[in-house]
């Protein structure tokens, strides 16, 4: 009985320590458990807070790229500090862009094609956010623009389109419409001289698309009519070569034979202005200027010497040349393909009246 007895004593010490060797390892098991969830916990805590604070320095970078700020936007510009709207336009640029914290890389070929291809292979080089292409010839544009695509660069052009069969590569175009600024003034000049008048032009630089364009608006612009152009040369944008050419064509055509000169800009006009006053014709050839961009053209309207022109700002071509730039920069898509400014045509009967003083 007692070995019974102690039989049984045993197998329930045996069983009271399996139980206590059970227990003690589930909870040792439950706490190396609940350290390896805090652990994890944790570790996720902190991966989610650094994708949080990897995303926050993502937005700001964004919104300071939309804001202008530190984007690094490059441009080939045209003839700055030779032809007043172009300088005055570049002046703005640069003023502009420091003003919204732009990195702004601004090259001038200064009227040469190959040269400006190259500068935008250098500003390719420089991994800009987006470049800004003004171009000298709109057809030798194209395979410029083409590499700034393949480069991945967001491209604009600005003031001058590239031709058509480069707008494929440039996400939009930011500036007047040459050919209706041309056409426009042409039509006006029609209005005030009739169907039948004889005119010459002084053009803007050779091949220059901005010139080829504004010439192609006076052409729509007089068809219909019988208006005849007896001559075309150009001044080169230059108003000393305008004042000579337009003196060769007050030798050539005596009085009556030419009613007025159509000219490219109103750089070009103050040169051929210069010419009829001192030859004393002023009452004899009326001059149109294409488009104008400098508030000195508002007093040659005023006055008479230049019988309309299409008013272009510089300020305002520039400025919103570079706010599509840093849009574009931040990865936004324009709303429209062309984006024209206003450029409203100026005659000695309305000049006050278009709010020009707010240039």
């Amino acid at each position: 009985m007692k070995k019974k007895l102690l039989a049984m004593i045993s197998a329930a010490l045996v069983a009271s320590m399996l139980i206590t060797g059970c227990g003690g390892g589930s909870s040792d098991d439950a706490a190396a458990s609940e350290d390896a969830a805090a652990t994890e916990e944790s570790g996720s805590d902190d991966a989610a807070a650094s994708d949080d604070a990897a995303a926050s320095d993502d937005a700001e970078a964004s919104e300071s790229t939309a804001s202008g700020e530190g984007a690094k936007i490059g441009m080939v510009v045209n003839y700055s500090g030779q032809d007043p709207y172009q300088t005055s336009y570049y002046d703005t640029m640069v003023s502009y862009a420091e003003e919204k914290g732009v990195d702004l890389q601004i090259l001038d070929p200064k009227g040469d094609a190959t040269t400006q291809a190259n500068q935008i292979q250098d500003l390719i080089n420089m991994k800009c956010d987006c470049i800004i292409v003004w171009p000298v010839n709109g057809e030798t544009a194209v395979a410029s623009v083409r590499a700034i695509n393949q480069a991945g660069i967001p491209c604009m052009t600005a003031n001058t389109n590239v031709a058509e069969a480069g707008e494929q590569f440039i996400k939009c175009y930011v500036g007047p419409s040459n050919v209706e600024e041309g056409k426009e003034t042409a039509q006006e000049m029609v209005k005030q001289l009739g169907e039948d008048a004889k005119i010459v032009e002084i053009t803007g630089p050779a091949g220059y698309t901005t010139s080829l364009e504004r010439t192609q608006g006076l052409e729509e612009g007089i068809e219909g009519t019988n208006i005849e152009i007896l001559d075309s040369q150009t001044g080169e944008g230059n108003r000393e070569k305008a004042q000579q050419v337009m003196e060769n064509y007050l030798v050539k055509y005596a009085a009556g034979e030419i009613d007025a000169v159509f000219t490219f800009d109103d750089n070009a006009a103050y040169g051929a202005w210069n010419a009829i006053e001192a030859a004393g014709r002023q009452d004899d050839v009326k001059i149109f200027a294409a488009a104008s961009g400098s508030y000195s053209t508002m007093d040659y309207v005023r006055d008479g010497k230049i019988a309309a022109t299409a008013m272009q700002s510089p300020h305002f071509d520039a400025q919103e040349a570079l706010d599509m730039a840093i849009q574009l920069a931040a990865g936004e898509e324009p709303a429209e393909f062309y984006n024209y400014i206003e450029t409203p045509v100026a005659t000695q009967e309305n000049v006050d009246s278009l709010g020009l003083e707010e240039w």
